[in-house]
């Protein structure tokens, strides 16, 4: 087919339309009308780069002209709303036809709602603040600012069933916020009122009220909510128990503290139910050196180990071997026991000495830590060659309100003159029940 042919011509004639412009008139309307058309796509392309232009700052006449340029940016009304709440004084009315403006354009976004209702708060208006964050909430309402603002609102307004309920839920999700919402929260709690009901059901919100709790010192909920996590999965992480542990001990909690030993350490301790001394017969692999574990602190001229030829019973012992001046005030091996307030316990131990040659032996205290130490008792010692195993022991009892103390081997500086240290002692089986 050529280009001279009439089928040739039918088919440019079916997928063209000419416009005859050989008059000027005709090619001066198609001009005009191409800058026109030109002209508006440049406004509709320009316009929102002019507003984000415009409406950089916080400044009002900025926000305005972006406004003007695009109308039906949400984000700029609202920008715009904060800029006239902000005025000295405050421009109420402007500001809330503004949020107001923002909420047409956006029907399903709470922000906008959430300043409505604070800025209806700042007016007085308590029947459109609580309307207004009432949608916001039932809007998003797993978004923590705006709980956490209804939280205040309602506080302030004295319901305070709802403040708790908003505060429960933060302390459930949010932890950067969770030691402010703990302590609101526990505010609201009247009287003698269980503090369990400030605890969530589920993991993470079980989590987050027992570590405000800690930071708080609050150990009644801590102990609550701890026991209510620990029967769920996923298992705390082992860096979360230590500081559950540790915060538990500093506070002396000892109870608390060590069910939660108890069931986080698990590397063959020999410890009994009726001892509330762990790894009193020292036959783990190692000493811990934290939480109810035995704890070694470096001294020069005492050296300590676990001795795997020498026991009393069982195939291990403590062993102390001393190259030190007669001046030595050692405390050096301490272990944080558990106690019963109250109760009268007896401290045992097994010794053996082999050259330890001094007028100032090596004995087991009982003492309540503190900054002021308060000591409750202290064996007899150990000193010179014993040849077999010798008993230590002294009854102790516990006062009222304590229930967590600390055992020490002490040795005391010598009174009189004499010679260098040195020998070992050995110390196993050691029982406080």
């Amino acid at each position: 087919m050529t280009l001279d042919s009439p089928n040739a011509y039918n088919a440019v004639d079916q997928r063209l339309v000419l416009l005859p412009l050989e008059s000027r008139v005709s090619r001066g309307v198609v001009f005009v009308l191409t800058l026109v058309i030109a002209g508006w796509l440049a406004v509709q392309l320009a316009s929102p780069a002019i507003a984000w232009y415009d409406g950089r700052g916080d400044k009002i006449p900025g926000l305005e002209r972006a406004i003007a340029w695009d109308p039906q940016n949400a984000d700029l009304h609202i920008r715009l709303g904060h800029a006239y709440a902000a005025r000295v004084p405050a421009d109420i009315d402007r500001a809330r036809a503004q949020y107001a403006e923002a909420i047409r354009l956006r029907p399903t976004d709470s922000y906008p709602r959430l300043l409505q209702a604070l800025l209806s708060e700042k007016q007085g208006d308590r029947a459109a603040a609580r309307s207004a964050i009432d949608g916001a909430v039932q809007l998003d309402p797993h978004n923590v600012s705006i709980r956490w603002e209804a939280a205040l609102l309602a506080l302030g307004w004295g319901e305070r069933a709802t403040g708790l309920d908003h505060f429960k839920y933060v302390l459930g999700v949010d932890p950067a916020q969770r030691d402010a919402a703990f302590q609101l929260a526990r505010t609201l709690l009247r009287p003698g009122e269980d503090p369990a009901s400030l605890l969530q059901t589920d993991v993470d919100g079980l989590t987050n009220v027992m570590l405000a709790a800690l930071r708080q010192k609050d150990m009644t909920l801590a102990g609550i909510a701890w026991r209510q996590r620990i029967q769920l999965e996923p298992p705390l992480p082992d860096e979360m128990l230590k500081q559950y542990v540790a915060v538990t001990l500093d506070q002396g909690a000892g109870a608390l503290a060590r069910a939660a030993w108890l069931s986080f350490v698990t590397d063959g301790s020999t410890t009994s139910d009726s001892n509330a001394v762990w790894n009193g017969g020292f036959e783990t692999e190692r000493l811990l050196g934290w939480g109810l574990d035995w704890r070694i602190q470096k001294t020069w001229g005492v050296e300590v180990a676990i001795d795997r030829f020498v026991a009393a019973a069982g195939s291990r012992s403590l062993r102390l071997t001393f190259n030190s001046f007669p001046t030595l005030d050692f405390d050096g091996v301490t272990q944080l026991v558990a106690v019963e307030p109250g109760r009268s316990y007896r401290l045992r131990a097994l010794a053996k000495a082999t050259d330890f040659v001094t007028h100032s032996g090596i004995k087991i205290q009982v003492v309540v830590p503190g900054t002021l130490e308060q000591s409750l008792a202290e064996t007899q010692t150990v000193s010179g060659t014993t040849g077999d195993w010798v008993r230590l022991e002294t009854p102790v009892t516990i006062p009222a309100n304590t229930s967590l103390v600390m055992l020490k081997v002490r040795r005391e500086p010598a009174v009189d003159p004499e010679g260098n240290l040195s020998g070992k002692v050995w110390l196993d089986e050691v029982t406080l029940q």
